[in-house]
């Protein structure tokens, strides 16, 4: 493809399209992505990987740290036209006015709902039953430009946001490919986004915390949408000493009709897990991580570890 192409992206997800467009043949000049980072308990300097993705298919990786650092890096390559997935910065007016045909962005929902940072997670969180991809010209505002391509699909039941982000990824791979044939032929019909615009923000660990005094298919949702770091979470508290942990599986369970609190356990599955009531009916944990602990099966942890019995409250 002879149209000058140049990739905004950070992280596993971005990668994965840098590395689709590049087998698709699509001429990419440069990889413009975030600064090194500490990573891990040891704070190891590491590169995102979509840089270590672009040296190892050879394309010039840039670390820009300023809008005007990108704008002299564009004057330099002239590509004409961008794809950004995941990169983490928001582009200048006058960076977005730089290149013929634009910047165009990846967003893993239905726009205009759920514009901003994290828009998987609070599909999942909300109880959606649809969600999807858009891709959309990018305008000056939060994730308000006019759209290319944008196709839906259903949300399990059960599926959680881990495993909605990666059917999403497999979507936009393929919408990509389309996406950036019709850029680069000229083929840009553009259409304005219509509905009711809602926003998400940036995940912090005081969001991840439960409540089990709430309906469990609330609690469930939760669960399922901080399916991956940072994970949902309560505050156990036994003989006196509070400890944070973080539920990494768990399914509903609609046939609980104990009378026990919330918080309370109602029952387990040996070897499986614990069932912990809610507002109305339970959840089943299957497994946690508690503080300063590996992964492992809740029932091995509160009932052959703790010696807990049924009745006895998580907080």
């Amino acid at each position: 493809m002879d149209k000058k192409v140049i990739f905004l992206g950070t992280d596993n997800t971005a990668a994965e399209f840098l590395q689709t467009l590049y087998d698709n043949g699509f001429n990419i000049k440069a990889v413009i992505t975030q600064t090194d980072k500490p990573f891990g308990r040891k704070g190891i300097i590491t590169p995102p990987p979509v840089k270590s993705l672009a040296q190892k298919l050879k394309i010039d990786v840039y670390q820009p740290e300023s809008s005007k650092d990108i704008e002299t890096l564009i004057n330099q390559i002239k590509p004409d036209f961008g794809i950004v997935v995941a990169y983490g910065r928001i582009l200048s007016k006058k960076l977005l006015d730089m290149i013929p045909y634009g910047f165009f962005n990846v967003h893993f929902s239905l726009l205009p709902k759920y514009r901003g940072a994290d828009p998987v997670r609070a599909a999942v969180l909300n109880g959606e039953t649809k969600t999807g991809v858009t891709i959309f010209k990018i305008d000056e505002g939060l994730d308000t430009g006019s759209i290319l391509l944008s196709e839906s699909i259903e949300i399990g039941s059960d599926e959680t946001s881990y495993m909605l982000l990666q059917r999403l990824s497999v979507l936009g791979r393929r919408m990509i490919i389309e996406a950036a044939k019709k850029i680069s032929s000229g083929d840009i019909k553009l259409l304005p986004q219509e509905g009711v615009a809602t926003y998400t923000t940036k995940v912090t660990i005081k969001d991840t915390y439960i409540d089990f005094n709430m309906p469990a298919e609330k609690v469930y949702s939760k669960i399922r949408a901080f399916s991956f770091d940072p994970y949902s979470r309560f505050i156990f508290k036994h003989n006196l000493k509070n400890t944070m942990v973080q539920i990494t599986s768990a399914k509903i369970n609609k046939s609980d009709t104990s009378n026990f609190p919330p918080a309370s356990i109602s029952g387990f599955e040996k070897g499986t897990g614990i069932f912990v009531k809610c507002l109305d009916t339970s959840i089943l944990i299957e497994k946690v991580k508690p503080e300063g602990k590996k992964e492992m099966s809740a029932y091995d942890f509160f009932i052959n570890g703790l010696k807990l019995k049924k009745g006895d409250s998580l907080i």
